[in-house]
């Protein structure tokens, strides 16, 4: 197979991340680079089960995180066969296993779990050995971020997915340990994250910073 940049965009629940990836991903073609993408939760059997099922206001965190990470997993797949098929010069996955664990960890800390970062760091470390050969792996993550304020107003023009998806996005103690267990990650793999704060208003500015800073990655 043909390595392409793996770039694996994540971040809190409106951030902007959708829309960054459209603009980069127009950068990058009007410049001739080949980018395919691919979202999870998916499509796939998995996919759609993790999200009924998954939104179910009354499903326990841990179920939950397990449903999601199953998706991710079983979509790596998808994901070397879109490498193997179509060569792209850059590969967007939006949302990888290291959001279902983010994820679910910060629900498990919202219902009570007594869960630290160094439980973080070790569970994703061995689902990283277990899932050798099964996942693909990373060149570099975006996490996008942005100011609370932002946030909430992103999330008012945002059409609702419905179930505990809206609730979680909407509850912002919730996204404040999203953005911890992100942190931590970034503290374990400084030199693969990138964190990207996008303000409202200046989504172009930072699209076009970040495909100067992918074409430098994909060029070094």
């Amino acid at each position: 197979m043909t390595k392409p940049l793996i770039v694996v965009w994540e971040g809190l629940d409106a951030a902007g991340k959708t829309t960054l990836i459209v603009k980069v991903r127009s950068i990058l073609e009007s410049k001739g680079y080949k980018v395919s993408t691919h979202k999870t939760p998916s499509s796939s059997k998995t996919g759609e089960f993790a999200k009924t099922y998954g939104n179910d206001p009354e499903i326990d965190h841990l179920t939950r995180m397990l449903l999601f990470l199953a998706n991710t997993s079983d979509d790596s797949r998808i994901l070397k066969h879109i490498i193997a098929e179509e060569s792209p010069d850059f590969l967007f996955i939006d949302r990888y296993y290291l959001c279902s664990i983010a994820y679910g960890f910060a629900l498990s800390r919202l219902r009570g779990a007594k869960i630290s970062e160094q439980d973080f760091r070790e569970f994703l470390e061995i689902v990283e050995r277990l899932g050798e050969g099964v996942f693909v792996k990373p060149d570099i993550y975006l996490i996008i971020d942005a100011p609370e304020e932002d946030r909430i107003k992103r999330l008012g023009m945002k059409e609702g997915q419905g179930g505990l998806e809206d609730m979680l996005e909407r509850d912002s103690l919730m996204q404040e340990y999203v953005r911890e267990f992100y942190n931590a990650f970034k503290r374990m793999r400084p030199e693969q994250v990138s964190w990207i704060m996008n303000p409202q208003g200046m989504a172009d500015e930072i699209a076009d910073r970040i495909a100067r800073l992918l074409l430098e990655r994909l060029n070094h």
